[in-house]
């Protein structure tokens, strides 16, 4: 068997990949679509030729020939967009043999999968942040919630500590006590701004903060994780064996959430889930999708033992694109059920797709 095809559907905010082989065996995945048209000169021009002819089956040898003969253009780009290869490849090889993903990366460790409500608003008044999520608990009745806190990325005077608190402790206010908060910075902090609102809403039982500082400042997440009395989740960013290595091994975080379809596809993510094992971190899988994405960070929870607390499920009313593709798992009270069809369980109505999304081959 070999691969004949990769071709991309490109959105606005969306990009997806079907690789497709001699033999009719196929499989779709997902990038992160951060630059779509800069993700789309990657894919056409650096990994669709490099793994044009090679055996689906080779994860390995086709990782090496794009990733690390690539590596003077590496970076999260290329991972991003190497990402849909590769979690389309797991695609394709669960279909052929008819299995569910997850068994071949382990087998079914867990049935059912604990979600956290993910708000990603960042225009809305605290009261319009506390109506979101009161609807969304009211509809899906999640145990955890998230929120975000900062101008994403932020520094300097554009902080504002005085705003944050009071959307934290508003939120807190509309959805009770027994809900787990936690807030995510989008590196939005210096360490001591952190630290300083942290102080502030200490008493609204955060359940971890991520993300607080820009998320290569390695030495920050160090100070901060060695500081602060709540957990800091990192890693969404991260695509790098080596980086994942350092945050872990030097404990700069408590939580790790490489994103299977920012960080190389799933093969990395798992390597990042057995560096968070050797180092008693809990490895939390990040993605904001609701789609290929989500359905391939279900596979990888699914059959990891890390794996072991709350999965991020968006809670934005553009984040599932329904009229497109429908998902082998059930979702109930806040879990999700893991299903058995082959491959990652997505069924995709292509024909839908291509007449929205530019389609390259």
């Amino acid at each position: 068997m070999k691969v004949t095809d990769v071709v991309s559907f490109v959105g606005s905010h969306k990009f997806y990949v079907k690789v497709e082989t001699d033999e009719g065996a196929f499989g779709f995945g997902e990038s992160s679509p951060m630059r779509p048209p800069v993700l789309l000169a990657i894919m056409q021009s650096v990994i669709k030729p490099a793994i044009l002819g090679m055996d689906p089956f080779q994860s390995e040898a086709i990782e090496e020939r794009v990733m690390r003969r690539n590596y003077k253009l590496s970076g999260q780009l290329l991972a991003a967009a190497f990402s849909g290869v590769e979690i389309a490849l797991w695609d394709l090889k669960g279909r052929w043999l008819g299995q569910p993903v997850y068994n071949l990366l382990g087998g079914r460790y867990r049935d059912h999968i604990p979600l956290y409500g993910s708000s990603m608003s960042r225009n809305l008044t605290p009261v319009e942040e506390a109506e979101k999520l009161q609807a969304a608990l009211a509809a899906f009745n999640f145990a955890a919630v998230k929120i975000k806190v900062g101008p994403r990325y932020g520094q300097g005077l554009s902080v504002d500590l005085d705003a944050d608190e009071e959307k934290v402790k508003t939120v807190r206010k509309a959805i009770g006590p027994k809900v787990k908060l936690m807030i995510d910075g989008n590196g939005s902090y210096t360490a001591i701004q952190a630290l300083e609102l942290y102080q502030r809403v200490s008493d609204q039982g955060i359940h971890y903060f991520e993300e607080p500082c820009p998320y290569d400042d390695i030495e920050a997440y160090v100070r901060l994780a060695g500081s602060l009395p709540v957990p800091i989740h990192v890693g969404e960013q991260n695509w790098n064996l080596y980086t994942f290595r350092d945050f872990v091994s030097r404990g700069a975080c408590h939580y790790y959430g490489a994103d299977p379809i920012k960080c190389g596809g799933l093969a990395n993510a798992k390597r990042a889930a057995t560096l968070c094992r050797a180092f008693g971190v809990e490895y939390v899988p990040h993605n904001t999708t609701r789609s290929i994405g989500f359905a391939a960070a279900i596979h990888l929870a699914a059959s990891t033992p890390e794996c072991s607390t709350f999965y991020e499920y968006s809670i934005e009313p553009k984040s599932n694109r329904s009229e497109f593709w429908t998902f082998d798992a059930r979702i109930e009270n806040g879990v999700v059920e893991v299903g058995h069809a082959p491959g990652l369980g997505v069924s995709v109505d292509e024909a839908q797709l291509a007449r929205e999304f530019s389609v390259y081959r």
